[in-house]
């Protein structure tokens, strides 16, 4: 069963505050710690209005992360809008396209990372966020391959898409799991973006035998 909205400002109001207790509480201490009574509690608003407009904690849930993604994406399309017009070098335009792109991640890291970690287990999530990402892809391509000329791999889109894959799957591994999952080299985030780009970079516009 889906939300069913509410109609008048009032509990417009009411269901807006409940879905931003929910996003608190799931930022602060994760999905393990988030029932409606907590919401409830967090948000002022009784467990049986909150239960008018979504049937199951799963529902508020993907309630929010609906519109978190949203928000999300938005920012990514207006990355894409503004680099693709830059008259930056190339190498310049790829370092900054990636360090635009990992600010969202960094930007939502709580709430991403229990996104996450949900979708290993609940499918309507997974699906989503793989929509999700699949638009970025397109958009970080855009970008690229707006310099194509400069690609010196022999498959501009391919090259274009495994430094997407690249950039977010370790931008990923460090939201979920931190600096020091896979190595206890303590890399922090900033220089991480930095490296990523210096990265691509080569990748891209590197000489190839």
């Amino acid at each position: 069963m889906s939300v069913r909205p509410p109609q008048q400002e009032r509990s417009r109001a009411s269901f807006e505050r409940v879905l931003q207790a929910a996003r608190e509480l799931l930022e602060e201490e994760g999905y393990s710690s988030f029932t409606i009574q907590r919401v409830s509690e967090r948000a002022g608003v009784s467990i049986g209005s909150i239960y008018a407009r979504v049937p199951s904690k799963d529902a508020l849930f993907h309630e929010v992360h609906a519109r978190a993604m949203t928000e999300i994406g938005e920012q990514y399309e207006s990355i894409a809008e503004a680099e693709e017009r830059s008259d930056l070098p190339t190498p310049e335009l790829i370092s900054e396209t990636i360090r635009l792109f990992a600010q969202p991640f960094r930007t939502h890291m709580p709430f991403l990372r229990v996104v996450m970690h949900r979708g290993a287990a609940d499918d309507h999530v997974a699906t989503f966020g793989s929509s999700v990402s699949s638009e970025q892809a397109a958009q970080f391509r855009s970008v690229v391959l707006s310099r194509r000329e400069e690609i010196a791999h022999p498959d501009p889109e391919l090259a274009a898409d495994i430094s997407f894959r690249m950039v977010y799957c370790t931008l990923a591994r460090q939201v979920m799991y931190g600096p020091t999952f896979e190595s206890q080299y303590l890399v922090e985030w900033d220089d991480l973006v930095r490296e990523l780009g210096s990265a691509v970079v080569a990748y891209l516009l590197g000489a190839r035998a």
